[in-house]
């Protein structure tokens, strides 16, 4: 799915849909100077919000996917289901936990909760 930080945020920018437009515009003279801070201000926190929102509703009264959550917090010392999916939705477990989102399995669960 993705192997650099651009690639992951360009993952994260098409999952999520986020529209950049204005982004771009704003940001332009980075883009030059400094393409890899251009990119990282290229993110659209309100299709965020709603991609964690829908998420969190469709499962946040799964005990597989509650635990998930609290395991993931808890690198961050906390057991928020908020900020178990923030975590989860970082580099390193994005392309599992989204896979896992899209088609919910047993043998999925038990190597995400592994893998963290």
């Amino acid at each position: 799915m993705y192997s650099t930080n651009a690639e992951y945020r360009a993952a994260l920018r098409a999952y999520f849909h986020m529209d950049t437009r204005s982004l771009e515009e704003t940001y332009a003279d980075l883009k030059i100077e400094d393409p890899e801070s251009y990119d990282e201000m290229l993110y659209d926190d309100a299709a965020m919000e709603r991609g964690m929102d829908d998420i969190l509703d469709k499962t946040r009264t799964n005990p597989r996917f509650t635990a998930l959550y609290i395991k993931a917090a808890g690198r961050l010392i906390s057991e928020e289901l908020e900020t178990g999916l923030c975590v989860l939705l970082t580099f390193d477990f994005f392309a599992d936990f989204i896979a896992l989102y899209e088609n919910p399995t047993k043998e999925g669960f038990q190597a995400l909760l592994h893998k963290l």
